[in-house]
């Protein structure tokens, strides 16, 4: 039972718990009034369980899931009235539409790597574009509507007397959402989700491709959205563009959302389990003595009570009495983890990479001008030059994060410039950033973890990742948030996730960068580490002396263009170099 267990956040499982046991109460002890409130209810956790896959997990916000939500009960209710068929059926059909309109919304967004904000607004613009679409449909009922008819009275027609019939079949899909959410979030897919979350950038730069996971998340968010509205459809029994396709409707989802804490497994089942209840009796309330909508006010104040108080929900809140977000969950490794990580394969062309010809242009300004040069295999190859040289733009082009204008980059016999971060990295060139990149939800041991899950060729990765933190020296401060860390341990985690990758060849961006001269010693021990399992190293730095201690060849740039390229002492002497370090009177 532990092992099948382990298979789910335990919260959701208390949840689930919980709804099984309020569904059989309200069934044994409540009126219809009370059970089509709890049905409400729970169509608002199901739809913010929905929501937050893709827009609290995955951090990709959605202000248009009202167009899945009405088109799961235009497509089920449309079948039903037109041609008879079984609402049950119509619901998949409806949900399937509905993961295709929403692979298509996101692709765009998705690919070309845009802002958040145009996602967002894209796919607001989507609903609109739905609601006012629909209600120029003459046979989809227009502005007018269409009424769910009855087209049979069994089981099969999803037509039911009782209204506690419809709880059960919303308490039922509320609890298998949670189950799969469950199963994904404590899977392999969970780490990658919070880490295309925290930080995009260098989720690529472990082998992750952003665009797969948020396309896949937004599809499965759309179609279990879908799925509701076909319920509601059928438990309302009239539908109209505004009901569905309405904006009030996506307002409610963030609302509740955000209120229990977005992002968190439980956050969106707390917000509508303490705010609707209340809500409702407030709105029956102020109805009956000519309050009209006021009850609205009341979310309006709780909002902006959370955002000022726990600006990360309900569940921040409660976070000191052992509500988490959510616990990712890592598998026991198989092995004991070992402190060097296993060497890598050193068999090859003699250069493991060459570039000719490299040039990027932003405008008239030429950021690197004609970069050739070769780096052979299991080297230490060191790029220098003074502030603005164009070293980290060059890093950024051989790491697949720039466009070169010209020039080609050819990475163990596979030209690589037009390849996306994640492909290059697949391909064993991994990197670490001028600035340390770390993820702000995720511990020193999932981020590690993560860039090994990545890797599908690994048959222990959680003993694999166990190993490279050890030789980083980050055992102790494994289950720290990575963004708590000291700089010097950062970078030895930039190091750390990049090795998690199984690279042939690192590129390490100035990893000496703001570390006393203590911690310095202790990284230039660690990159002749990495050169001794077989790992090939292309590092920039500004320390010069370090660099030249440290590496077989030198390129040197300046102003973008390359000036010099040899041995360390043959670098020493170039009357350019000097120059450009020291100036031409020197």
């Amino acid at each position: 039972m532990s092992a099948v267990l382990s298979r789910f956040d335990r919260q959701l499982v208390v949840w689930i718990a919980v709804i099984a046991l309020a569904t059989a109460l309200l069934l044994a002890f409540s009126g219809p009034y009370t059970i089509s409130i709890a049905v409400g209810l729970f169509t608002w956790m199901y739809l913010c369980v929905a929501w937050n896959m893709i827009g609290g997990i995955v951090g990709q916000v959605s202000f248009g899931h009202a167009a899945f939500f009405g088109i799961g009960g235009y497509v089920s209710t449309y079948l039903a009235t037109s041609y008879g068929i079984s609402p049950w059926a119509g619901m998949f059909v409806g949900g399937t539409i509905a993961a295709v309109a929403a692979a298509a919304v996101g692709y765009l967004p998705f690919r070309w790597n845009l802002s958040p904000l145009v996602f967002a607004l894209l796919t607001l613009a989507f609903a609109y574009v739905l609601e006012f679409g629909v209600g120029g449909i003459r046979a989809l009922g227009g502005t007018n509507g269409l009424y769910a008819k009855t087209i049979g009275t069994s089981f099969w027609d999803f037509r039911f007397v009782e209204p506690g019939a419809f709880l059960v079949v919303i308490a039922v899909m509320l609890c298998l959402l949670l189950l799969v959410v469950s199963v994904i979030y404590t899977g392999r897919t969970g780490f990658f989700w919070r880490a295309v979350h925290d930080n995009q950038a260098a989720a690529s730069a472990m082998g992750l491709n952003p665009f797969s996971i948020k396309q896949r998340a937004f599809v499965l968010s759309a179609f279990a959205t879908a799925l509701a509205g076909s319920f509601q459809a059928q438990f309302v029994g009239f539908i109209d563009p505004v009901s569905m396709f309405g904006i009030e409707i996506t307002i409610f989802i963030l609302l509740f959302t955000v209120i229990g804490g977005a992002g968190t497994l439980i956050g969106p089942l707390l917000g509508p389990a303490l705010l609707f209840p209340v809500g409702e009796s407030i709105r029956v309330y102020l109805q009956d003595h000519g309050g009209g909508a006021l009850h609205h006010m009341l979310y309006g104040v709780v909002l902006v009570a959370v955002i000022l108080l726990w600006p990360g929900g309900i569940v921040a809140g409660l976070s000191r009495f052992g509500v988490s977000r959510g616990r990712l969950r890592l598998p026991k490794p198989a092995v004991a983890p070992q402190r060097s990580p296993a060497a890598v394969a050193t068999t090859g062309p003699e250069n493991i990479l060459q570039v000719r010809g490299l040039r990027k242009a932003f405008g008239g300004l030429i950021a690197v001008k004609d970069a050739t040069f070769d780096v052979k295999r299991g080297e230490i190859f060191g790029v220098i030059g003074p502030n603005g040289a164009g070293k980290t733009t060059l890093f950024s082009m051989l790491g697949g994060f720039a466009r070169p204008t010209s020039g080609t980059i050819v990475f163990e016999g596979r030209e690589t410039q037009t390849l996306a971060p994640f492909e290059v990295c697949r391909l064993g060139l991994a990197r670490t950033f001028q600035i340390a990149q770390p993820f702000a939800s995720l511990s020193v041991r999932e981020v590690v973890a993560a860039a090994a899950l990545a890797q599908d060729d690994l048959d222990d990765p959680v003993a694999f990742a166990d190993g490279i933190i050890a030789q980083m020296a980050l055992s102790a401060r494994c289950d720290v948030k990575s963004a708590d860390l000291t700089l010097a341990e950062q970078r030895r985690l930039e190091i750390a996730r990049a090795l998690a990758t199984r690279p042939r060849l690192i590129l390490l961006d100035e990893i000496l960068g703001g570390l006393t001269p203590r911690e310095a010693d202790e990284a230039i021990e660690n990159i002749r580490r990495i050169r001794e399992i077989g790992v090939t190293v292309l590092v920039i730095e500004h320390m010069v002396r370090a660099v030249m201690a440290l590496c077989d060849r030198i390129f040197v740039l300046d102003a973008g263009e390359p000036i010099s390229l040899g041995t360390p002492e043959e670098v020493r002497r170039d009357k350019r170099v000097i120059e450009a370090y020291l100036g031409g009177s020197a």
